[in-house]
């Protein structure tokens, strides 16, 4: 049941905004292709707190549904229905998210190497509008994703692989990383209007290095003290220390972005 005071409110304002929608534009709203690549500027090589200079040499992951949002003012009239118009904004309504509002979308599942730089992932749809952020969620490679049934990513989200040095010692890595299937990120940084006249190509980033913090992904990770046997090989495995560090430095939206290429 309404309460009385959302009832007077809509009372009060379902008149104004039936006579403003007389004069909204009827068609439909601009929609602009873009071309979705991997933006690997951001997979550098970094100097860790621990003194180890690290570089990856493979960086895959699998990822379910790029969506890209605006908190700012949209083409109303087009986007919402009616009753956005007329309801306080703190009610919630569908496509809103802490990221902002979803007005354009890349659906799918997707499963890439952030080494590879421009490789497209897809063709994702946008509506007119000024653009703000971006989210994603993980997942876990599946061979309907492309990949076979022999390929180590299979099961899980991240397949990582590099070399990190500490003075003159050098240890090859890897790790088969493992987000809760679901876990969205949220607030990727990006900033573009959008009117329907441009050709659009956003590159999705990871930075191994924060942008604004300055910490890196591999923070904490000793590497000499992982390699058990000596022999300069380490394999992050599950249920560890190390595993569950790196694991939560991936799960932060600090490292990643969408950049207007």
């Amino acid at each position: 049941m309404k309460t009385p005071t959302l009832c007077s409110a809509i009372a009060g304002v379902l008149p104004m905004a039936l006579l403003l929608g007389c004069a909204f534009n009827s068609e439909p709203a601009g929609r602009t292709p873009a071309r979705v690549v991997v933006d690997g500027e951001g997979v550098t090589a970094v100097d860790t707190d621990l003194g180890y200079h690290v570089e990856l040499t493979r960086c895959r992951v699998a990822i379910d549904t790029l969506e890209f949002t605006s908190s700012g003012e949209m083409h109303a009239s087009l986007l919402r229905p009616l009753w956005d118009l007329v309801v306080p904004d703190a009610m919630a309504h569908p496509g809103h998210y802490a990221g902002g509002e979803v007005v354009g979308e890349l659906p799918g599942r997707y499963v890439f190497d952030w080494v590879d730089d421009g490789a497209l992932i897809g063709e994702a749809t946008l509506l007119d509008a000024q653009y703000n952020g971006a989210n994603f969620s993980f997942t876990r490679a599946k061979v309907e994703d492309g990949v076979t049934p022999e390929d180590p990513i299979v099961g899980h989200t991240f397949e990582l692989a590099g070399t990190a040095t500490l003075e003159d010692e050098q240890w090859e890595f890897s790790v088969l990383l493992d987000q809760d299937d679901g876990r969205r990120v949220v607030g990727l940084p990006m900033d573009i209007h959008l009117a329907g006249d441009e050709v659009v190509e956003l590159g999705i980033e990871l930075f191994t290095r924060d942008p604004i913090e300055d910490d890196t992904i591999f923070d904490g990770l000793d590497f000499a003290l992982l390699d058990d046997d000596g022999d300069h090989v380490v394999v992050i495995e599950p249920e560890t220390d190390a595993y569950n560090l790196l694991r939560r430095s991936m799960q932060a939206h600090d490292y990643y972005g969408v950049a207007v290429l």
